[in-house]
């Protein structure tokens, strides 16, 4: 089973509907990325987190400047890119500097997205789950032509 790594920038990033978080069938991991100032998170995201046990991890940094989390992010995505090439790795924040990271690690044949929130994540990996292409082979029509002439 394919992982999947989600490195989420707590600063920069609209959680949107966290309720989607669960504990299922899918290797999800989620790295939580937290500046220096942030001495508390949501009862709620702890709440969809913790049930994920070692699959959900705190990241706090203590440097507070400019750019710290998503250089972070970009090392750690990096390191676990090489180390997991097959791995999927999505970031969700709202910070299109990350575009261009995610850019060069599909061109590197590494499996990279950026979300906006919960929502946009959720319904991409709905999609391309094998269980979903699989089951929208199901409802395609396909004609079968009859060898024999008429």
């Amino acid at each position: 089973m394919q992982t999947h790594y989600v490195f989420l920038d707590y600063e920069n990033a609209h959680m949107g509907n966290i309720g989607l978080i669960r504990k299922g069938v899918d290797k999800i991991k989620f790295k939580v990325f937290l500046a220096s100032h942030h001495t508390s998170i949501p009862l709620s995201l702890v709440r969809v987190l913790q049930p994920l046990g070692e699959d959900a991890e705190y990241i706090q940094l203590d440097n507070g400047r400019h750019n710290a989390i998503d250089f972070n992010i970009a090392f750690q995505l990096g390191e676990l890119a090489i180390q997991h090439p097959d791995a999927q790795f999505s970031i969700l924040s709202n910070d299109p500097g990350f575009n261009e990271i995610v850019s060069g690690l599909k061109a590197k044949g590494i499996d990279c997205a950026r979300f906006f929130d919960m929502e946009s994540l959720f319904k991409h990996l709905a999609v391309s789950t094998p269980a979903a292409k699989d089951e929208s082979k199901v409802h395609k029509v396909v004609a079968i032509k009859d060898p024999r002439p008429r």
